[in-house]
């Protein structure tokens, strides 16, 4: 239910934009901006059993130099994930650059590569912890421009979040506890 939500929001996005992509508008790709994103979240761990699909929702704002080069901070929320032994509930900030390579005056592909700093309230058995962090996430997208000032983004990214012994005290036996967060998300863009 939620693919065949994004997937028509995506059509009917693309849809509008050909025929206002007649008008002929110029693009400026310079300029801070904002938005908001809406995905869908996948979750991996050491443990086979681990793992989650589930939705979550990010906010952003950058500074974008021209069509090849932004720097971009947000906010995440990545819910609450894991199994019946060990769950988290994560959120956090991002700091991001982003290199795009213009295919048209309107579309970009970008790849873009950051550090996220985390918090997880973590669960195991009969224990439970606050814990933070700080890792690397990098991804890959598209952007279409749908008018001068507001762009359709699709993004594909990964966050590789690792819970070290001490961060992970509740669960001392565990030396570490890697997860691969996979987020593929739709988004608004507006630049200023």
């Amino acid at each position: 239910m939620k693919k065949s939500y994004l997937a028509a929001l995506t059509v009917s996005a693309l849809i509008f934009s050909s025929a206002h992509a007649a008008s002929g508008d110029q693009v400026d790709h310079r300029g801070i901006y904002v938005g908001a994103a809406y995905g869908l979240l996948n979750v991996d761990g050491d443990d086979e059993d681990f793992g989650r699909a589930d939705n979550a929702s990010r906010i952003f704002a950058g500074a974008q130099v021209n069509q090849m080069l932004s720097l971009e901070g947000g906010y995440i929320d990545f819910g609450n994930y894991g199994n019946s032994v060990f769950n988290t509930d994560l959120d956090g900030y991002t700091l991001a650059l982003k290199a795009g390579l213009p295919l048209s005056e309107r579309f970009t592909v970008y790849a873009q590569g950051g550090n996220v700093w985390w918090k997880a309230d973590i669960n195991a058995t009969d224990d439970s912890d606050d814990v933070d962090g700080s890792d690397i996430f990098y991804g890959v997208g598209v952007s279409f421009a749908l008018t001068e000032n507001l762009d359709l983004r699709l993004d594909y990214t990964r966050f590789d979040v690792e819970f070290d012994r001490d961060e992970i005290g509740i669960l001392a036996e565990i030396d570490n506890f890697d997860t691969k967060v996979d987020y593929a998300s739709l988004g608004i863009q507006y630049t200023f």
